[in-house]
């Protein structure tokens, strides 16, 4: 798994793909902790930690799009399916590699939390917790872009598929108003139990813990969950390809 891990971490910065990842992630961070933070003078990041989430949604796409699609469209995944190494090494590889470069760009974002600790004074304990959410956040959403990865050898096709997915489960909340319209009478639990699967699967809404410096069992284990079932399932389809 450690010579996957480096082929991978390595081919981020050997292309321009890992460079413009954390030219986007950063500008566009600054670019929020300008507007939530300095902009009204607060050392409370939970607006921030919260518009992170929407730049990941853009951001994480362009950074598993290539894990197993490009793979595929050079052939090159025929060396790893017959090569002496366990489907789960190679899934767990890609995966640590992409969390990598992610954690970087997070990290290079904490000196923020320096810069606020020199002129003011900032809640630093709720401020790691709300980091730590947002690297289980991110490696949430690198499981999902590469499952759907493995799933094509387009990049294209990859990286929208990742987009439009992540962006349904953020914004899955706000539809239950259309289902308690829809349903009514006699079938008025049916628009209630659509309501409440949306409201699981929302997690934007499982994030705000975090970003508000509460550190709780639930969404710690609702990240951790939904990460290691989309790592099972890319294993799976993986797996499926080399008996194939």
């Amino acid at each position: 798994m450690k010579a996957i891990f480096k082929r991978e971490f390595e081919s981020y910065f050997k292309s321009p793909l890992g460079y413009i990842f954390l030219g986007l992630f950063l500008a566009f961070s600054s670019l929020v902790f300008f507007g939530t933070n300095i902009h009204f003078g607060t050392t409370i990041m939970t607006k921030y930690f919260m518009s992170n989430c929407y730049i990941f949604i853009v951001a994480v796409p362009l950074l598993t799009m290539k894990m197993f699609s490009e793979e595929r469209k050079l052939k090159t995944d025929q060396l790893l399916l017959t090569s002496p190494v366990k489907v789960s090494e190679i899934v767990f590889g890609k995966f640590l590699s992409g969390l990598a470069v992610l954690a970087i760009a997070v990290g290079a974002t904490l000196l923020y939390l320096v810069f606020m600790k020199l002129y003011g004074n900032p809640a630093v304990a709720q401020s790691l917790v709300g980091y730590f959410g947002v690297l289980l956040y991110g490696a949430m959403l690198t499981a999902i872009g590469m499952f759907i990865s493995s799933l094509t050898q387009s990049q294209v096709i990859a990286a929208v598929a990742t987009l439009a997915l992540v962006g349904v489960l953020s914004f899955a909340g706000s539809i239950r108003v259309d289902f308690t319209t829809l349903f009514n009478g006699a079938f008025a639990f049916l628009g209630t139990f659509l309501n409440g699967v949306l409201n699981f699967l929302n997690i934007n809404a499982r994030f705000s813990d975090f970003a508000a410096g509460t550190l709780n069992i639930v969404p710690l284990v609702y990240f951790l969950s939904i990460t290691a079932l989309f790592i099972l399932l890319t294993i799976r389809v993986i797996e499926k390809r080399r008996w194939r």
